[in-house]
């Protein structure tokens, strides 16, 4: 009796002395995934109107996501009409200008006829003339001369501001048509389409940590859900700030199947991430992804997204 005691003691005594394992949660990712991803839109929030059965096979090419793009639509016939507007009010403003320099060039061309004019009756002698009309004649040419100089400077003026009127109208049309062609791509990013084949995966709001689903209310940037080929799967976690230096100096890693809590499986850490992020729903704390590999997994046809639990010794 006391000696099965004493081996029973030594053996709590032994299990004492053993560290608690760093206990970690993951799901198992592809490397290659497709994330869909809330676009851009003139709001901060937008409706996913459709996704694609989740699980279900995808081909690429496929239309896998679908966000509402009514606000966009109505800001696009919005930037139509307004690139029309400004297009015509260029053909306005270069028909109003074209006017002003031709009227200028006219009254130059006048100005000058009737310089020369006044030089053939300035050049009269002043033996031939009375007094009086000679010193008209001088002083019609000197006023022939300044308003010629006069009509000149018009010229130069009604042209240059001709020159900045189309310049300052073009560069209306410019945005008004950078504007619609952005409107006109985030209307495009309204659809999204399977890049490769592979398995649709409805991602976790990052708020209450439920799946998201067709008619939820997202906001721009936000991941919806993700299509990932069954090739290259691997286990990620998010290792808190404080057990990144137990994890890394672990010498056995090992996992477990939230469904086959029995089937144990060594796991091996491929990369750990050099910078921490913070986690909005998991408070102020820095987490850092970590990526761990199998040679085999203990269950046939895993799925994508499974949970595992991680023990690190």
């Amino acid at each position: 009796m006391f000696s099965l005691s004493f081996v029973f003691a030594l053996a709590l005594s032994q299990q004492a002395d053993q560290p608690l394992p760093l206990l970690l949660t993951g799901n198992l990712v592809s490397e290659y995934r497709q994330n869909i991803v809330a676009p851009m839109s003139d709001t901060w929030r937008i409706q996913v109107q459709w996704l694609k059965p989740e699980n279900e096979a995808v081909q690429a090419g496929d239309l896998v996501a679908v966000f509402d793009a009514g606000t966009i639509q109505a800001n696009i016939e919005r930037l139509k009409t307004s690139l029309i507007s400004a297009q015509e009010q260029y053909k306005q403003l270069e028909s109003q200008h074209a006017l002003k320099v031709l009227e200028a060039e006219y009254e130059l061309e006048r100005r000058q006829l009737l310089l020369e004019k006044a030089d053939i009756d300035a050049a009269v002698p002043k033996a031939n003339l009375s007094l009086y009309d000679y010193e008209n004649n001088q002083l019609t040419q000197q006023r022939a001369r300044t308003e010629l100089k006069k009509a000149g400077e018009t010229l130069v003026t009604a042209r240059k501001e001709q020159q900045n009127a189309l310049y300052k109208q073009q560069l209306v049309i410019d945005k008004a048509t950078a504007d619609l062609a952005e409107a006109e791509k985030n209307l495009q990013n309204m659809s999204v389409y399977a890049e490769r084949d592979g398995a649709i995966s409805y991602s976790l709001h990052p708020w209450y940590r439920t799946k998201l689903f067709a008619g939820v209310t997202a906001q721009p940037g936000w991941q919806i859900a993700e299509v990932t080929e069954k090739q290259g799967l691997y286990v990620e976690a998010w290792v808190h700030e404080v057990d990144v230096a137990r994890l890394q100096q672990a010498k056995q890693i090992e996992a477990r199947f939230d469904i086959a809590p029995e089937q144990p499986f060594t796991l091996s850490l491929q990369q750990l991430a050099g910078q921490g992020e913070k986690r909005q729903a998991w408070g102020n704390a820095l987490y850092y992804r970590a990526k761990f590999t199998a040679e085999r997994f203990p269950i046939n046809q895993p799925m994508l997204g499974m949970g595992l639990l991680l023990e690190a010794r």
